[in-house]
This record gives structure tokens, C-alpha cells and sequence, in this order.
């Protein structure tokens, strides 16, 4: 039987999903007005937990009467709808197409209509998800000519929280295109793999855009291990 990625579903007496209430209450206070509604997940490398991080954190954002949107924004190699076991023939990639430039009013409610048939409900309650759609021929490109300013706007109309996960931003520039276009950007870290060296150029590329980092999401991390970290930068710890 595969095993669950949807800890804080499942387990919700967990350590793991204890973690995340508090990264969860920690959240909502950042939020200290109703206009602040969007997050970005990003990481220095591949394999840190970013995706897996991102869902749990959707969860526990539901289970606190929020109705949450995930955006799998990573082109390449999306993983949400792995993780929630739903369809991604189509998704992000086939919007993108037609948010182009400037948006003509006759051409919004055809976006909505659009933009509706593919997100999609999971089987936690409260929580959606636009998967990442078919790999485009060029994600970059496609990411960087989009309104995504627009998109946002018309999906902060039907959700509380909108949860967007990107590729690594120290592989890929993708994330970047995202830092200034949200209300935060959170870098996830991996105890186990994540050098400091390269942590920190990732929080350098993400401030040099404009980007916001309220702290750092500390993965794979055992208690004992935890007064070994810099007091630099806030972090929210995740215990695996």
C-alpha cells in the first residue's frame, strides 16, 4: 500500500502535524490584514520537502476553516497531483496560454470559465488544487509573458489562502518570477541536505527581486538538533 504524504489528514495527533498548527498560527499573524492572502514555497534544491511541506501546510490551513487553494506552479516537474491523487492532464501550462499581456475585458469571463474547470477538488475538505498541467516547451518563457497578477486577483475572489509551490530557486528562476507577486515567500530547508552556503544565496536571489521572507521552514529536523541552527532568522520547524 503507498504510503501517505497527507500527514496532517491522516495523523492529525502527530508530531508532525503539531508542527504544522504552529507554523499554521504563526502564519495567520502575519496576515494582519484581510488583503494578504497569498504564499510562495520554494527551496535551494530538489528533494528538500517543498512540495510535501506545501500540502500538509494547505491542510492544516482547511482545518482551520480557511478554503485554501494550492498552485503547483513548478512546470517541470509538478508533484501535487501525486501527492493528492488527482488528474494532471491539464492544468497551470494550458492557462497560462491565455494570460498573456494585457487582459481585454471581453475575455475575463472566459478566463473564469476556464480557470474553474481545472481546479479541482481534493478529498480534504477545503482544499484545492490547480496542478501544474502538461510540461510546456519552454516554463520559463511561459511563466515570465504571464499576467499572473491577474490570475491572482481573480482566485484571492473565491479563496481565503492561495498556496503556490515552485521549483528549486537556486535551479530554476521560476520562483523569482513569483517573489513579487506575493504577500511572502517561505524557503524550505532540509536539515539532512540543505548546505548553508547555498541557503543563503537562495535567500539572497528571492531579496534582490523584492522578495519578502518572514522565515525559513526547517524539514527533516530531529528535536536533539535543534539549538545546533543560527538564532539569525525566525524558522519554523518541521519534525520528521
Amino acid at each position: 500500500m503507498e504510503k501517505s504524504e497527507i500527514i496532517v489528514n491522516d495523523f492529525p495527533r502527530s508530531p508532525v502535524s503539531e508542527s504544522f498548527r504552529l507554523f499554521r498560527t504563526n502564519l495567520f499573524y502575519l496576515f494582519d490584514n484581510e488583503e494578504s492572502k497569498t504564499i510562495c514555497l520554494t527551496s535551494s534544491n530538489a528533494s528538500e520537502g517543498k512540495s510535501w511541506v506545501t500540502a500538509n501546510l494547505a491542510i492544516s490551513c482547511a482545518q482551520y476553516g480557511k478554503k485554501v487553494l494550492i498552485i503547483d506552479a513548478d512546470l517541470r516537474k509538478g508533484r501535487q497531483h501525486r501527492i493528492f491523487k488527482k488528474s494532471n492532464r491539464t492544468g497551470l501550462s494550458d492557462l497560462l496560454k491565455n494570460l498573456r499581456g494585457t487582459i481585454k475585458e471581453d475575455e475575463v469571463q472566459k478566463i473564469e470559465e476556464e480557470l474553474t474547470m481545472k481546479i479541482q477538488d481534493t478529498e480534504v475538505n477545503n482544499v484545492y488544487l490547480l496542478p501544474s498541467g502538461p510540461v510546456p516547451f519552454n516554463p520559463s518563457e511561459l511563466l515570465g509573458t504571464a499576467n499572473i497578477e491577474f490570475l491572482l486577483s481573480l482566485l484571492k475572489k473565491e479563496f481565503d489562502l492561495i498556496i503556490i509551490d515552485t521549483p528549486p530557486a537556486s535551479i530554476i528562476t521560476d520562483a523569482l518570477l513569483f517573489a513579487t507577486k506575493v504577500d511572502y515567500m517561505f524557503i524550505v530547508a532540509s536539515s539532512r541536505k540543505t548546505k548553508k552556503e547555498l541557503l543563503l544565496n537562495t535567500k539572497k536571489a528571492v531579496e534582490s527581486v523584492g522578495g519578502k521572507i518572514p522565515g525559513i521552514i526547517l524539514n527533516e529536523i530531529s528535536t536533539e538538533r535543534r539549538k545546533e541552527y543560527s538564532k539569525s532568522y525566525q524558522k519554523y520547524v518541521i519534525e520528521k
